[in-house]
């Protein structure tokens, strides 16, 4: 009669095992979904100024590394804004052309130089530049400026 007794115990112990069932597993699954679905436009809105935050930062380090590589080089660099990228390109042959390009959705919505070319800014060895104003955009209007000063070659940039 023990044996029985103990075997009865075995399976309802088991029976009562602690754990999750089906339906609370599938109900956690679900919150997740619908938090996600809430949570997913708020990023990618984030996303997008993370794009233009670093399109600006590119732009304002390319046009310092262009008046350095000038002056410790001794050699004349140009600064090129096409569509959607910037090349910095030097007189000296032995520096590589360096290319940079912005996000798909960050374009140059206006462009200002004192000098008669457009879209290219010359560095020059001895610290000055021709100076230029670059508006970029997004596609949700949002816009910064960014003003290099052509004599003492700093950087500022305007929300």
């Amino acid at each position: 009669m023990k044996k029985s007794q103990t075997i009865g115990n075995r399976q309802s112990a088991i029976g009562n095992a602690p754990g999750f069932t089906l339906i609370e597993i599938m109900l956690v699954v679900v919150i997740i979904l619908i938090a996600t679905a809430i949570a997913t436009p708020a990023f990618r809105g984030t996303f997008k100024s993370t794009q233009m935050t670093d399109a600006v930062r590119s732009t304002v380090r390319m046009a310092r590394f262009a008046r350095s590589l000038s002056i410790l080089k001794q050699a004349d660099c140009t600064l090129t804004f096409k569509e959607n990228q910037m090349t910095l390109l030097c007189s000296d042959p032995s520096e590589p052309k360096t290319v940079r390009r912005f996000s798909a959705d960050i374009k140059i919505s206006d462009f200002e130089s004192p000098s008669a070319e457009e879209q290219i800014i010359h560095f020059y060895s001895n610290g000055m530049n021709d100076g230029f104003e670059l508006t970029l955009s997004d596609d949700k209007d949002r816009r910064r400026t960014i003003e290099c000063h052509p004599i003492s070659g700093k950087v500022t940039v305007d929300e």
